[in-house]
């Protein structure tokens, strides 16, 4: 009976040392389990018809994270929150992070990114923005999304009018507001601009420039500073890399058309 009285303390402190240490719940199989931080980005992360999160860099994320052993809980939220709660460390990683050398105080980067795509600015093609400088946008009412990591001097510019948004569906949001002539442009990621033109029935109606608003169009598995999570991003990013080298890797670049 001693025995195994002893046995329980143990136990109990191995739970304790497990919430601690941040480490993740066993599963069934006896893999652990990462929660995944994530705004609906179509189509790097989105719902399908039976509401069922998917997307390419998201089901990339969790191929490569199975692969060293993990299982994952995906938590779609509005971006400003999945920042807080990487701050907060109330999960394991963010998807599509890009990168930002301040977030580096919360946020351990791989070296190897999910995917590529810029901010881009989108414009209607009755009312075109010729946008080749930042002068160029003097004086325009420009649609940005709150907490974005877009370039310094787009941001510094005195002269652009930015027209800030968050919560979920606000990219879609402000393109019909750009439509109806409330906005004059939209700074979107390229390829979730060119799906959102497509769900809204806008294609043809809607261009986009070529200069990017970003200073670095990497997108990340970006993990939250729990401890061991630093070594984490290493495995994952050359596991990541690995993946990348698979006929795998181009099926599911196809299914989403990349």
């Amino acid at each position: 009976m001693m025995w195994c009285q002893g046995w329980r303390k143990i136990g109990c402190y191995c739970w304790l040392l497990a919430s601690l240490f941040g480490v993740g719940p066993a599963a069934a199989d006896g893999s652990r389990t990462l929660i995944l931080l994530t705004e609906l980005w179509p189509p790097y992360v989105m719902r399908d018809d039976n509401g069922k999160l998917v997307g390419v860099d998201l089901e990339l994320a969790q191929i490569v994270l199975a692969r060293l052993g993990y299982q994952t809980e995906v938590r779609a939220l509005p971006w400003k929150r999945v920042l807080q709660q990487a701050r907060l460390r109330e999960g394991d990683a963010v998807v599509d992070a890009f990168f930002e050398s301040s977030r580096q105080h919360w946020l351990h980067y791989p070296e190897e990114p999910l995917s590529l795509s810029g901010e881009v600015l989108f414009y209607p093609v009755d009312r075109p923005i010729r946008f080749e400088r930042l002068a160029d946008l003097k004086g325009l009412r420009i649609g940005i999304q709150v907490d974005y990591a877009y370039s310094q001097a787009f941001m510094n510019d005195s002269d652009v009018i930015r027209v800030p948004m968050t919560g979920e569906g606000n990219a879609v949001k402000q393109l019909h507001l750009m439509m109806a002539g409330r906005l004059d442009g939209v700074v979107l990621n390229e390829r979730v601009g060119r799906y959102l033109l497509v769900t809204q029935g806008l294609q043809g109606q809607v261009e986009h420039a070529r200069p990017l608003l970003t200073d670095d169009n990497r997108n990340f598995l970006a993990f939250t500073h729990k401890p061991g999570h630093d070594q984490l991003a290493k495995r994952f990013s050359v596991a990541l890399r690995q993946f990348k080298q698979s006929a795998d890797y181009q099926q599911l670049l196809a299914r989403y058309h990349f």
